[in-house]
C-alpha cells in the first residue's frame, strides 16, 4: 500500500515538473506589439519591410515563453514556437482592428490625411478618379462587417510571419546540445 502511494506521488510530482508555462500571456505581449506595428501612424511601416513588426512580435513571444522555462521543465520545442507564433498572429488580427478602429474614431482616418499630405508635399497631380477614391474612404463610416473583414484580411499575414517569427525565436532559444554528449 505504501509503495503504490508513493509511486503515485511520484508519478503525479514528474506530471507538474513536466509542465510547460502557459503560452497564454507570451502570446498576448506578443500580439499587442503586432497590433501596435499595423494600428499605430508611422509605426505601422515598419512592415514594408518585410513584416518586420510581425516578425519581431512572433520572436517576442518566444523570446517570453523561453524565459519561463525552468530546467525542471521540457525543454522549448519547435512546435512551442510555431504554436506561440500562431497564437500571436491571431491576437494581433482583433488587436490591430481594435486599435484602429479606436484610433479613427479619436483622430478621424489619419493614413487617408497623412497621403494627401504627402501627395501635396510632391506636388503631385492626381487623376481626378483618384481623388474621388480619397474623397469616398474619407467618408465611409466604421462597420461591424468591415471590422470582420479587417480581421480576416490580418490573419492571413500575421499568422504566416509571425509564425516565422516563432520559428526564427526557435533557432535563437532552442536548447543547446549539451558539450558532454556531443563529444
Amino acid at each position: 500500500m505504501i509503495l503504490v502511494h508513493t509511486e503515485l506521488l511520484l508519478l503525479i510530482q514528474n506530471k507538474i515538473m513536466e509542465q510547460k508555462p502557459d503560452p497564454l500571456m507570451p502570446a498576448l505581449y506578443g500580439g499587442l506589439v503586432i497590433a501596435a506595428f499595423w494600428a499605430v501612424p508611422g509605426l505601422n511601416l515598419i512592415n514594408c519591410f518585410c513584416c518586420a513588426g510581425v516578425l519581431f512580435g512572433g520572436l517576442l513571444s518566444v523570446y517570453l515563453y523561453a524565459r519561463d522555462l525552468r530546467p525542471d521543465m521540457e525543454p522549448l520545442t519547435m512546435k512551442d514556437c510555431l504554436r506561440l507564433g500562431l497564437y500571436s498572429g491571431v491576437v494581433a488580427s482583433v488587436a490591430a482592428v481594435a486599435i484602429n478602429l479606436m484610433v479613427t474614431m479619436v483622430f478621424g482616418n489619419v493614413a487617408i490625411e497623412m497621403m494627401e499630405r504627402i501627395i501635396r508635399k510632391m506636388k503631385l497631380e492626381m487623376p481626378p478618379e483618384f481623388e474621388d477614391m480619397i474623397s469616398e474612404a474619407k467618408r465611409q463610416k466604421i462597420s461591424p462587417a468591415g471590422a470582420v473583414v479587417s480581421i480576416v484580411v490580418y490573419l492571413i499575414p500575421n499568422t504566416m510571419f509571425a509564425a516565422l517569427g516563432g520559428l526564427i525565436g526557435w533557432s535563437l532559444f532552442k536548447p543547446k546540445a549539451d558539450d558532454s554528449t556531443s563529444r
